[in-house]
This record gives structure tokens, sequence and C-alpha cells, in this order.
């Protein structure tokens, strides 16, 4: 009888029938130490990947919306070292207009590297979560019934898999 529940099982999204019989024929007692996932633990894989479905391009789309930003800082940071090196160094009024310009600026600055503190948490936490579906949920089975159960939703992100999802990261700070 064990056997046969084995049979029934998914394995990682895909029947895996010749494997799962040779695994069952060669390692008898192996192959049943690890059971199949619970509803629950399904649950929550096919939510792990749901979430890494609309994250990961989400975090991605970010990044190049930083990096834009970035370069207008950077941009605006070179334009204010110029303004200050052409400047008549005798004329308190610039000089005065000057250093609230910069003084507005670096807060700008802080608070875009706060930001980009976020998104690398935000990454992190993301990164963690595949590494977390990839450890308890990847290649684990489940039983087909378990798997009928799910929304619709979560059955298409279970089938779709994360083999096409890259955690972004940044390569460099501000």
């Amino acid at each position: 009888m064990q056997a046969f529940k084995r049979a029934r099982t998914f394995h990682g999204g895909a029947m895996a029938g010749a494997l799962m019989v040779s695994a069952l024929l060669a390692l008898p007692a192996a192959a049943s130490d690890e059971q199949p996932l619970s509803i629950a633990a399904l649950q929550a894989c096919a939510a792990q990947v749901q979430q890494l479905r609309a994250d990961a391009p989400a975090l991605s789309r970010q990044i190049a919306e930083f990096e834009t930003r970035r370069a207008a800082l950077n941009e605006r940071s070179a334009a204010l070292r110029r303004q200050a090196n052409v400047q008549d160094r005798d004329d308190l009024r610039a000089q005065l207009d000057l250093q609230q310009r910069r003084r507005e600026h670096n807060a700008t600055l802080v608070a875009f590297n706060d930001e980009v503190a976020a998104q690398r948490q935000a990454i992190v936490a993301l990164d963690r979560l595949k590494q977390d579906y990839a450890r308890d949920c990847a290649a684990r089975s489940y039983r087909r019934e378990d798997f009928a159960a799910l929304p619709p939703t979560a059955q298409a992100a279970m089938r779709a898999g994360l083999d096409d999802i890259v955690v972004p990261s940044l390569e460099t700070g501000p």
C-alpha cells in the first residue's frame, strides 16, 4: 500500500513515476522516511512561490528606477562641485545660496540611502525566502488530491516553479 501511495504523488510539480519506482525498489526504507508535504505545507510552499513570482520582478524594476535616480543624484553632486569651483568666493549671497543647495542635496542623498538600505533588506528577505523554498519545498513530493485542493492561482504558481526567478541584487551602494 505504501508503494501505491508514493507512486500517486507528484515530485517537484511533475510525475516522477519511473524515478519513484526505481527509488522504491532500491531503497524501500529510505523512501518511507520522507513523507509527502502535508496540505498545509503545500499551501505554504505555493504562497512562497506566489510571493517570489510577484516580488522578484517588482524589486528588479525598483533597482532600475534606483539606478536612474542614482545617476541623477551623482550628476547633481558633480554640478554642485563645478559651481563651487567657479563661484566667486567673495560673493556672500552666492556662497550662502550654494551652501543651502548643498544641504538640500545632502538631505536628498540621505533619504535615498535610507531607501537603498530598505531595498537591500527586501532583497535579503526575498533571497532567504527562495532558499527556504529550495530547502523545504522544491524537491518534496505532495499528494495529487492536495494539489487539486489548492486555488487555481496557487496551482499555476506551483506548476511554473522558480526556475525563471532571479532574486535581484545591488552591485554597489550609492
